[in-house]
Parts: structure tokens; sequence; C-alpha cells
């Protein structure tokens, strides 16, 4: 389970959000929706852990970082890396083994020896999702994942996350119409 009590966040004097309470079983999917600006992201990274409440609390069932998959279209690669290197030093750094699977389970076992910055925004987004995936998280946080990807792109998300809610938690911010499928309960910031 992962919730939180109470969170807010503020940058400098501008709060973002406050007074948020949630909680994600096993086996759903939340969503997180609303307006640019809202908070969506801002919340994914809280309840991820990278980033700290200006107030209140986030709970966590696991350990963080084993255990949860965390996807986001400002997350950074790095373009002389390929794609095999990205899933190594990913596993090194969250403790898990090495897993060549991932990149078959999004498509990209043809370039899994390319650099990255040769890559397409969607072979991107498909490598971001693999990443994700790796250990086979107990909690899978995804922003806006379907940015910059093809029908066949679309079509592993959505394996990918019926996948995950049958053995964790999804929490995926959006506000793209087609992903409002995947929900079991929704959170609307900025309302």
């Amino acid at each position: 389970m992962i919730s939180c009590e109470g969170v807010g966040k503020r940058f400098s004097r501008q709060w973002v959000f406050r007074r948020v309470s949630l909680s994600a079983e096993v086996g759903q999917c939340l969503l997180l929706t609303g307006p640019n600006g809202s908070g969506k992201s801002t919340l994914l990274k809280l309840l991820a852990g990278l980033e700290p409440p200006s107030e209140g609390s986030v709970s966590r069932e696991f350990d963080t970082r084993a255990s949860m998959g965390y996807s986001a279209t400002d997350l950074r690669l790095y373009p002389n890396l390929t794609a095999d290197e990205h899933l190594r030093f990913a596993g090194t750094m969250r403790g898990l083994p090495e897993e060549a699977s991932a990149l078959e389970r999004v498509g990209l076992c043809d370039v899994s020896g390319k650099l990255v910055g040769t890559f397409s925004t969607g072979m991107r987004a498909r490598l971001k999702l693999a990443l994700a995936l790796l250990g086979e998280p107990k909690a899978l946080l995804l922003d806006e994942p379907g940015a910059g990807l093809d029908e066949e792109g679309r079509a592993i998300l959505d394996a990918a996350v019926s996948e995950q809610k049958a053995r964790g938690i999804v929490i995926l911010a959006t506000n793209d119409p087609a992903e409002r499928r995947f929900g079991d309960f929704e959170l609307v910031l900025g309302a």
C-alpha cells in the first residue's frame, strides 16, 4: 500500500497543492488528473520518495528503491549509454539483478546495443518504461506514460499496466482520455 495524509508541496512561497490524502492498494490503479501546473507530477514524485512533502506524510509498505518503478517524461536518459547499459546501471542502483527481458517486454531488443542519443521519442519512452518495470516492482508510478508512443507502444503500455495491476499498485498521472480507462479511482488536482 502507498498512502499520504494531509500532504502539501510548495516551492518558495507558492503552494502547488495542500491537504491531499489518498491510498492505493494492490490490484488498484489510481489516476492523478488535473490541468497543467496542478501538481500531478509533483505528487507522483512525493509518492515515489523523490521529493519531500512540505507538509503531511507519505507511507509505503515496502522498500522504495528496489520495489518501486518510476517513469516520467522529464526522466533523463544518458545519450552516450546504450539501452543495455541503462538497464545494468539502473539495476545496480536499485539493487536488482540484471534483467535482459525488460527490453524484450517493450520491443527494444533489436536496438539494445545502440546509443540512446540516437533513439526516437517513442523509443526513449519505451526505454523509460523498461527501466520502471525492472524487478517486477510492487508499485509502478507513471507520469504521462503514453506521451510519444505509437499504436504498438500503447499496446505495450496497456499490457504492462494490466500485468502490474495483477501483482501490485499502479499510480498514473495523466490527462490522456485513453489512459483513464486504466483507473479504478481518480484524484483530480486543482479542481
